[in-house]
């Protein structure tokens, strides 16, 4: 069929307006439909992205630090808790109810159970199970328990976490059963104001500027490193080991919030955290994780997960270890493995994501530097045996998978003790790892390490002016790395060896007849 020119040619000259208003309509359907769904793609963007600071910091209110007079207290089990930490008087607290969390609703009791082939799974609350070490270990809102589950029976759990046992309401009996006084509560009390009266305006701590903040008397023991996200880490992992949060209705909720809103605030976009070294951005991944775990704050969980994503990224693909740098072309360091494996095993514990091969690419390391005729004495990047690499290796060996019973864990307990606590011989980083290694090995070692410890950690702190409630690295006596870290790292350190008793549920709930870990203690990686 022919086309007929002129014909086309005059429709279109009757019907141009109709057609010129419909390109137009057409057009700006298009235009505005482009920009409904710019809109709601930068809309989401902006839901999806951490508001930390602008949706709560209008809506804490401003809190005056009052001076904390610490005190001689009777040595009796407490409770630390929102309440007591703005008391001068320690009162012992009975509590029928369970806080285990900042959540609004608070999950009943779990429990766990242990079966001969299968793992210990977590309470009610839910688990998820990821394969780590040797196998198999929880993470999730299980059970928080005090009695041994068997190869058959379950046992008695609380609510909570992984972090659960620092909740009011299992805290009582923690700090009874594991050590805790009145007089370790008041100390760690006290330690708490003398942070939060050292705080920068902005949030931040400084390992090595904290004094001008000082009122009357001025605070000694300035730290020789500089770094404030190491000060700001340091600072912040007591709070959180006392149960306190950026949501936690209590004397320090403004520190805290604003704390962490540092921390994420300095976070460079690859995920790390500081510009120094893998130690700082160790420190600072642990505080995040333990923000994270606590709250469930989505605001936090992001930077949480970036920093561990480069930690991941900073390992030596060769040995498994971590050094100053990342990706260091030299094997690594006991000392900084450490952080990087307590970061990890943090955001284990809240739930975050951790690549299982980069813990045994830890463990390949740490077994690169052990000696001994079971391999649990542990050097700093060879081969050897010195008390705090023994104490760094041991601990991260009980959280990457080694049992109780493990011959090298004996032997590593072993050497501890024959290294105890010693007032004329201060080394508050080794007394740290120490007594968590001890605290994971329940017994009559236990009971011996924590009463040395706890005394010469109670006696040695400052009572007096505005340093009371703190930790001098030069007095009594010169602490062996006081000088690095100053007295806000001896400080924090000293408080969170303090607070042991109810950071982290002991790792072997032992059963009494099999001498084996039960399975009691869902949500804390119980072992089979």
């Amino acid at each position: 069929m022919a086309i007929n020119v002129e014909h086309i040619k005059s429709f279109a000259k009757a019907n141009w307006h109709f057609w010129g208003a419909s390109l137009v309509a057409h057009v700006g359907i298009v235009a505005a439909l482009g920009l409904v769904l710019g809109v709601t793609k930068v809309a989401q963007e902006l839901m999806d992205a951490p508001l930390f600071e602008t949706e709560m910091e209008t809506e804490i209110p401003e809190q005056q630090i009052e001076h904390f007079e610490v005190g001689d207290t009777p040595v009796e089990a407490t409770e630390l808790n929102t309440e007591s930490l703005t008391m001068n008087e320690a009162p012992q607290i009975e509590q029928s109810e369970q806080f285990n969390d900042s959540s609004e609703n608070f999950a009943e009791a779990g429990g766990g159970f242990a079966s001969a082939t299968g793992p210990s799974l977590g309470g009610a609350g839910g688990f998820e199970i990821s394969a780590i070490g040797d196998g198999p270990s929880v993470a999730g809102k299980g059970g928080v328990g005090f009695s041994v589950g068997t190869a058959n029976a379950a046992g008695s759990g609380g609510g909570g976490s992984g972090f659960g046992n620092r909740g009011e309401g299992s805290r009582h009996q923690a700090v009874g059963s594991g050590g805790g006084t009145k007089a370790t509560d008041r100390a760690v009390a006290g330690a708490l104001n003398w942070l939060a009266r050292h705080q920068n305006p902005d949030g931040s701590w400084s390992l090595d500027e904290f004094s001008r903040h000082c009122k009357k008397t001025t605070c000694d023991g300035k730290g020789d490193v500089k770094s404030d996200t190491a000060g700001t880490a340091f600072a912040l992992l007591p709070f959180f080991a006392a149960g306190q949060t950026h949501e936690t209705k209590g004397p320090y909720q403004r520190t805290i919030f604003n704390g962490v809103n540092w921390l994420i605030k300095s976070q460079k976009p690859d995920g790390r955290l500081g510009s120094a070294t893998m130690y700082e951005h160790g420190l600072a991944s642990i505080a995040l994780c333990e923000a994270y775990g606590l709250s469930k704050d989505n605001r936090v969980g992001p930077a949480a997960q970036k920093a561990l994503a480069f930690i991941e990224a900073a390992q030596n693909p060769t040995s498994g270890g971590w050094h100053y740098a990342p990706r260091a072309v030299t094997p690594g360091d006991t000392s900084v493995v450490g952080w990087q494996m307590m970061a990890l095993k943090s955001g284990q514990m809240a739930g975050l994501k951790v690549d299982p091969k980069v813990i045994e690419g830890g463990k390949k390391f740490l077994k690169s530097v052990s000696s001994g005729k079971a391999g649990g004495l542990f050097g700093y990047a060879s081969p050897g045996a010195t008390q705090t690499m023994t104490a760094v290796g041991l601990l991260c060996m009980q959280y990457s998978g080694s049992k109780r019973a493990d011959p090298l864990m004996v032997e590593g307990m072993d050497y501890l003790m024959k290294n105890l606590p010693n007032k004329n011989s201060r080394n508050c980083y080794y007394w740290y790892y120490a007594v968590q290694v001890m605290h994971n090995l329940p017994g009559p070692e236990w009971d011996t390490w924590n009463r040395q410890s706890r005394k010469i950690l109670i006696d040695s702190q400052e009572k007096d002016g505005c340093a009371a409630g703190s930790w001098s690295p030069e007095r009594p006596i010169a602490d062996a790395f006081g000088k690095q870290g100053g007295r806000i790292m001896v400080t924090a350190i000293s408080a969170l060896s303090l607070e042991v008793y109810y950071r982290y549920l002991p790792l072997y709930q032992m059963d009494s007849t099999s001498g084996l870990p039960g399975g009691g203690t869902g949500g804390t990686d119980a072992k089979k």
